[in-house]
């Protein structure tokens, strides 16, 4: 039992608008996050990444509003769960901006101190993933030194149908609101590249005439950085005693065999769920249409 107490977690938190993001997310939880899920097992150390993509799920709401506020809360929830580590993402999408009575009683339930309370005086117009990396990053002068930004150059939309190109810039889309989120994407960014100097990259990427590609490089950047970051902070930690069979004492990977990864990215809400049922299906596409 010793063995197992001796484990610890370090909790990875993503941010960013969903739709326009999927490759990149897919990209994190799929090629990355298991490459440093390898390096940290050594040290006795799982990585807890938190996607809320994955789902955010309410099957007991009532209406669309109580369903809406329950995004933001989990949302907000996660951030501040999931200290000292945020991966953002940032594109061409400001994205969801919910009403701002919704928006109030999510940001002052999760604030406690006082700069995370200022939040709640500039809601107006503000999307959740702008709330998240304020809530998260921008409010914490601590914070900012564990969070990593990248950002992606536009895509070939002159290349792209018009309503394609629309779901991924906001440059690009033809609604009355398009103008304010497209000057509002390009205020959080120059707030995060002033407030995370070192810890801002950008990214090329191709588009195959169905979704986002050629992000191998992405990949390579993220985890490099990302393991600057967990190396320091576990480089004390205690290795992990190889067992016969591959696995090593005190994890899953010791009780299922050569090869398993333990996925700690389950059990709490946004954190793994699965939307179940037809009603679930639908939860979902809207927790990611609203992102």
């Amino acid at each position: 039992m010793a063995d197992v107490a001796a484990w610890s977690s370090r909790p990875v938190f993503i941010t960013s608008t969903f739709h326009d993001m999927q490759a990149e997310r897919d990209l994190l939880r799929n090629v990355v996050f298991p490459a440093l899920e390898e390096k940290l097992k050594a040290r006795r150390v799982h990585l807890e990444w938190i996607d809320l993509r994955v789902g955010v799920a309410n099957p007991a709401a009532e209406s669309e509003a109580a369903f809406e506020a329950q995004v933001l809360k989990v949302c907000l929830e996660e951030v501040k769960r999931s200290r000292p580590f945020l991966v953002g993402l940032l594109g061409d999408r400001y994205g969801w901006v919910p009403p701002r009575e919704r928006v109030e009683a999510a940001v002052e339930e999760a604030a406690a101190a006082e700069a995370e309370k200022s939040i709640a005086a500039a809601l107006e117009g503000r999307s959740v993933t702008d709330l998240e990396i304020d809530f998260g990053v921008l409010s914490d002068p601590g914070q900012r030194k564990r969070s990593l930004f990248w950002f992606r150059r536009p895509l070939p939309y002159d290349a792209m149908a018009a309503e394609t190109a629309a779901e991924y810039s906001d440059a690009r889309a033809t609604d009355a609101e398009a103008p304010k989120r497209a000057k509002r994407l390009e205020a959080l960014k120059a707030r995060v590249s002033a407030a995370l100097p070192g810890h801002v990259f950008d990214y090329a990427a191709e588009w195959d005439g169905r979704k986002v590609t050629d992000l191998d490089g992405l990949a390579r950047q993220v985890e490099d950085e990302l393991w600057k970051e967990l190396d320091a902070e576990t480089a004390e930690a205690r290795p992990a005693p190889e067992l016969a069979g591959g696995g090593t004492r005190g994890t899953p990977g010791f009780r299922r065999g050569p090869g398993a990864r333990f996925r700690r990215a389950r059990g709490r809400a946004g954190r793994g769920r699965q939307f179940r049922g037809r009603k679930g299906r639908r939860d979902a596409a809207r927790a990611r249409d609203r992102r």
